[in-house]
């Protein structure tokens, strides 16, 4: 367990860029072998109903440039004032160099902005948005945090196990040094799970042969190769909501702060099955806790917090001053909250890609 708190370090924008590409679970019945009543099922406990998918070939960089070049657009916030750029995501540009350092010279940041990747997913925005408070507590000013994934990188194309959570989406937050009260922050990590989230092969441990590249019929009924993401959907669920009540119930304590007094409480959006059992359990009003992301946006991975405040809350974050529970759990396995205020900061809508040129 790692906490910190932090004082005079607020988010004052947030844009997320989804796919450009609506799907219907419906229309996927034929690519993963779904029945009518398997479908059913499927839409019934978990609520799936579409997914944003970019385009072949776009990459989560893309989405999280044209998330930053809106905020650069529409605020008053400077490039030139950028001091780092941290980007979280598991579907990076190349295995080398880090994709924070290509974005660093798409987006015409100065040469004096440190720039790295972090390599995590649905636990990323926590992570991430801890590393940028460091930093800004450090000395560093502001801070350009991006997260997202496109998941056709690691999503196997008929895997119906994984892959009809799964959306894409990159989202921009810009985190810097103005007058805001306290952040909490708590963070965990388990590496005794990490077979329950995990691509087996293509790293340095288990490398790409031709065997390793091939889908094939897996024991839990999923077609995926080895190069692929597989999830024990069993052993998450189980980790979500064995994990993730205590904690919260922790970060309020540390914060001095009761349920009632926290205006939202944006989780990472696994499933809304899964939300829906952690708010039971903590016994918080069904308002507070948004969870129509993956519903409608697929599984947005590291980017789903952010897509879910974009997506669903822009009218109260652009209008109202807010006080924050927000979680995020999952690969590693790994997990963390924090509770902190926000004031009428940049949080429009939710956009799609529009296609440009790329690196």
């Amino acid at each position: 367990m790692s906490k910190a708190t932090f004082q005079d370090i607020a988010i004052t924008a947030m844009v997320t860029t989804v796919g450009e590409n609506i799907i219907k679970l419906e229309d996927e019945k034929e690519r993963f072998g779904f029945d009518d009543d398997s479908l059913a099922r499927i839409q019934k406990s978990i609520g799936l109903k579409t997914r944003y998918i970019a385009s072949l070939g776009v990459c989560a960089s893309d989405l999280c440039v044209q998330s930053a070049n809106t905020i650069f657009d529409n605020t008053d916030i400077k490039k030139e004032d950028i001091g780092a750029l941290i980007f979280v995501t598991q579907s990076p540009d190349y295995k080398a160099p880090s994709t924070a350092i290509v974005m660093q010279d798409r987006l015409a940041l100065p040469n004096s902005c440190m720039a790295f990747d972090i390599n995590l997913g649905c636990s990323g925005f926590i992570y991430g948005l801890f590393t940028a408070f460091s930093y800004v507590n450090s000395g560093i000013n502001k801070i350009l945090l991006c997260v997202g994934d496109v998941n056709d990188y690691f999503a196997g194309e008929k895997d119906r196990i994984f892959t009809p959570l799964m959306g894409d989406a990159g989202s921009a937050i810009v985190i810097e040094k103005t007058p805001s009260p306290k952040s909490f922050f708590s963070l965990y990590s388990n590496g005794g799970g990490y077979k329950h989230l995990i691509i087996p092969s293509g790293g340095a441990r288990n490398r790409t042969t031709t065997k390793s590249i091939l889908p094939k019929q897996q024991t839990d009924g999923g077609i995926r190769s080895d190069e692929n993401m597989f999830m024990d959907g069993k052993e998450v669920f189980n980790f979500a909501i064995k994990t993730v009540p205590p904690l919260i119930k922790e970060i309020l304590q540390d914060a001095g702060i009761l349920a009632k007094n926290i205006d939202y409480f944006v989780l990472h959006q696994a499933n809304p099955y899964i939300l829906k059992t952690i708010a039971s359990r903590l016994k918080v009003a069904k308002e507070k806790v948004p969870l129509e992301t993956g519903k409608i946006y697929g599984n947005q991975n590291s980017a789903s917090i952010p897509g879910t405040i974009n997506g669903f809350l822009s009218d109260a974050f652009q209008n109202k001053k807010l006080t924050l529970c927000i979680a995020g759990f999952g690969i590693g396995l790994s997990w963390g909250a924090a509770v902190l205020q926000t004031d009428n900061i940049y949080a429009p809508q939710t956009q799609l890609y529009k296609r440009r040129d790329r690196v």
